[in-house]
């Protein structure tokens, strides 16, 4: 064997030193790489999980900069109350009337039960609940914010309790701990915001279009001198043009077609839809929403309204036990309240259209909410 000391003699370590120096080179540049890659993987993996957790808690848009979740104010926790106590008392004073007409979700993952009232943010807590319990890719019928989707959550039946001083209806499936709450809005408002709604802008939009617009038309338009051709000529023609939404040849002649429907006519067939006893159920967006919570039966725990939702969305939240939604509910939530008061004009606006009687007739219609809720009527 050849001592190492006669191998390292002059002569060869000018030949050993620099296989030394690149082996360590290669050395380095190998663990350079694989504590790169180590670092990508890491970077990714930390991705994929946050969007799989946005996935199923908070779905969609990410908001960069949480809001800070405020506490509930001593002035929303008391107009709350008195809210409440005003509906107690007023339901005791009228006997506790029902209506017998009214739609409700009680969802177990939350705890809650919801009783929606349109045009009072019921898209908003429609597609919040949608995407925090079923996810990104519930759809029904290729639509993602469906409340059929909703379906499977819907309270059916129910059974009366007499005096115990409880709730005087308990929904079967829904535990007597559930929370029950809605956010309501001023009744004329909610009608003048389905109207802009539905009708203003460029096209009629067509859902729900023949339990209304296509009545309210034909209600405000027809003639009686009309032989029976022309009369389903037209109505043909107004089919085609509420469920297509689009330009065809249409009579001349046609009053269905000739313009969108106006106001005071909407106005006009809601009073008398009222008056006939076959529609005893008006249509969920002008509905009362006293009668359409049937709020003297349900007993509902907290009663917000979407002009103060702003101020009183921290309470609802908190006694839901959903503040950790409040960046997602917030935003829209001040959207509406806004949105709300810039419309008090509006509603001023197009009750400048009805005449006198009309007026009178439509406040006397929503008088329970008036009564109950603490809104003013309004006369222009």
């Amino acid at each position: 064997m050849i001592p190492l000391q006669q191998i390292y003699n002059t002569k060869t370590r000018w030949l050993i030193l620099p296989i030394i120096f690149l082996i360590s080179l290669e050395l380095f540049f190998l663990w350079n790489r694989t504590y790169y890659l180590d670092a990508s993987l890491s970077s990714a993996t930390i991705r994929s999980t946050t969007s799989t957790l946005d996935q199923h808690i908070n779905v969609g848009p990410r908001v960069p900069l949480k809001l800070p979740v405020p506490a509930p104010s001593p002035e929303a926790t008391r107009m709350i109350h008195k809210r409440m106590e005003r509906i107690t008392s007023v339901c005791a004073a009228k006997k506790n009337p029902t209506f017998d007409y009214h739609q409700s979700f009680y969802f177990p993952e939350l705890r809650i039960t919801w009783f929606p009232i349109y045009k009072a943010s019921s898209t908003t807590w429609k597609e919040f609940l949608i995407d925090t319990l079923l996810g990104p890719d519930a759809s029904y019928k290729g639509e993602h914010y469906a409340y059929q989707l909703l379906n499977s959550y819907k309270l059916q039946s129910y059974r009366s309790v007499v005096g115990g001083g409880g709730r005087k209806r308990v929904w079967k499936k829904e535990p007597s701990t559930s929370i029950r709450f809605a956010v309501i809005r001023h009744p004329l408002a909610r009608l003048v915001s389905h109207y802009r709604n539905k009708l203003v802008g460029p096209g009629i939009k067509t859902r729900g279009n023949d339990m209304w617009l296509k009545p309210a038309l034909i209600f405000s338009r027809q003639k009686s001198s009309w032989s029976r051709r022309t009369r389903l000529r037209f109505e043909n023609e107004l089919d085609q043009v509420i469920h297509n939404n689009t330009v065809r040849i249409l009579s001349p002649d046609n009053p269905y077609t000739q313009s969108f429907l106006t106001f005071p006519e909407l106005v006009r067939f809601i009073l008398y839809d009222r008056s006939v006893p076959q529609f005893l159920y008006m249509n969920i967006h002008w509905t009362p929403a006293a009668q359409r919570l049937d709020i003297c039966q349900n007993n509902l725990d907290i009663v917000i309204k979407l002009e103060n939702e702003e101020l009183e969305l921290p309470y609802l939240l908190n006694r839901l036990n959903l503040t950790q939604y409040y960046s997602r509910l917030a935003k829209k939530a001040n959207a509406s309240a806004k949105g709300s008061i810039v419309k008090v004009d509006q509603v001023m606006e197009h009750m400048k259209l009805l005449s006198k009687e009309e007026q009178r007739q439509l406040n006397e219609m929503f008088a329970i909410d008036y009564e109950m809720f603490g809104y003013e009527p309004v006369f222009a």
